[in-house]
């Protein structure tokens, strides 16, 4: 087998770019913004700026396999994956971006490598929804068990233990003889730990010589993304190529991301009744000389807050939910606040008045129905200023429209029939 040297892998990556421009002209002209160069990563990585590649990874692909990771990392790329992980998980963030991306591939023609990752239960998803899932589920694995950790770790993806000397970093490490390739001189300082089906790696965003970049600069390079975007489907468009099922991950990775809590703060506060009195005046203004009048605010009403107990809403995002609902009551002052948990029937309720701390604490587990918690207040006679539904919104199961406004909080990005959706991203 003839030894594959390192100009003969730059050559089968511009082959590969050029036939990917050829036959996915979407992928390939994003492909061209990314400078490829050899790294210390086991398959391949990009963080927005580059393609880090490891030679004997590239050696052992077919070409069909190489135009498909290059368009992986791409992806990554156009949908922001390196801009938007956060504090979450490195390597639990790539198993939910490459589970949001391979599916797309796949739609479009790609050969993935054998062992990709692709799981019909996250079509559809994006990363941050994947990977809230994926983290829940680690969870409840976790809690089955003693003395494991909490976190989730993918298959292959525990601490790999400190190297021996000589021994081989990954599968490709141990190549040797004529299936060996040459390695390159200089190689970045990012490492990215073997894990089950990782074969492109999405790392933070940086500049072209590696350096991390500010919050800022992680936005101006998605904002530069979405042009490139935009601009290579017009130009896939022209040519008769345009990729399938692109426009929609494209367009949920550029909703703003707003602050849940002061929208959620806003909608609730919004129902507080004021009005105007002279006695006593603004004090605000009395300094200036001015005598303008005060506003007086009461409190509101009774709120529902209804939560989904389907099994869907992890016990973290009760809790963190429960204290902005406390901090907003403290605000706006309702009478009492009807706490509702609900599957695919009420199971249980909780009512806190006035100054109470709020404490969830869910009952149920089975499917899900939306129309119970509305008939529940019917039954009790309730008229609330307004009601607060936390859940998934897994479900078409939805009632007629009631004449209280409702806001349904959620880490979907679907959009209830009535009332307003909130999307949050629980930390």
């Amino acid at each position: 087998m003839k030894i594959m040297d390192r100009n003969d892998v730059g050559m089968k990556l511009t082959r590969a770019r050029t036939q990917l421009l050829l036959d996915q002209p979407f992928f390939g002209t994003l492909c061209l913004r990314l400078k490829l160069m050899p790294g210390h990563v086991r398959t391949m990585a990009t963080d927005g700026s580059r393609i880090l590649y490891d030679a004997n990874f590239v050696a052992k692909l077919t070409a069909a396999e190489l135009q498909a990771v290059l368009a992986h990392e791409v992806l990554h790329c156009a949908l922001g994956h390196h801009c938007r992980r956060g504090q979450r998980d490195p390597q639990v963030w790539n198993e939910a971006a490459d589970l949001a991306i391979n599916p797309i591939l796949v739609g479009n023609g790609f050969t993935l490598p054998a062992d990709a990752l692709n799981d019909p239960t996250f079509v559809n998803l994006c990363a941050e929804e994947i990977y809230a899932r994926l983290m829940e589920r680690g969870r409840e694995q976790a809690d089955g068990k003693r003395n494991e950790p909490t976190s989730y770790a993918p298959p292959d993806s525990a601490s790999t233990p400190n190297q021996q000397d000589g021994a081989p970093n990954s599968a490709a490490d141990s190549l040797t003889g004529a299936e060996e390739v040459a390695r390159p001189d200089h190689v970045a300082e990012e490492v990215c730990p073997a894990r089950s089906g990782g074969f492109g790696e999405v790392l933070d965003a940086s500049d072209e010589s590696g350096n991390p970049l500010s919050q800022a600069g992680k936005s101006r390079q998605e904002h530069e993304w979405n042009i490139a975007a935009d601009q290579a489907m017009r130009s896939a468009n022209a040519c008769g190529r345009m990729p399938s099922q692109i426009e929609r991950p494209l367009n949920e990775s550029r909703e703003s991301r707003q602050d849940w809590r002061a929208v959620l703060r806003d909608f609730v506060t919004s129902r507080v009744l004021s009005d105007f009195s002279w006695s006593p005046p603004n004090r605000r203004y009395i300094a200036a000389g001015l005598y303008l009048p005060s506003v007086e605010r009461s409190g509101v009403g009774e709120i529902v807050v209804a939560v989904d107990t389907s099994g869907s809403i992890s016990q973290k995002d009760l809790e963190q939910f429960a204290g902005e609902i406390s901090a907003i009551a403290a605000e706006a002052e309702p009478e009492a606040i009807h706490v509702v948990y609900c599957d695919a029937a009420v199971q249980s309720s909780q009512e806190f008045q006035d100054g109470e701390s709020i404490r969830l604490e869910p009952k149920g587990g089975g499917g899900t129905d939306f129309r119970p918690v509305f008939a529940w207040v019917e039954e009790n006679q309730l008229d609330p200023v307004c009601l607060i539904y936390l859940t998934d919104l897994c479900c078409h199961s939805f009632p007629e429209a009631p004449e209280y406004p409702v806001l349904w909080v959620t880490k979907s990005r679907r959009k209830a029939p009535f009332g307003e959706t909130l999307r949050i991203e629980c930390e």
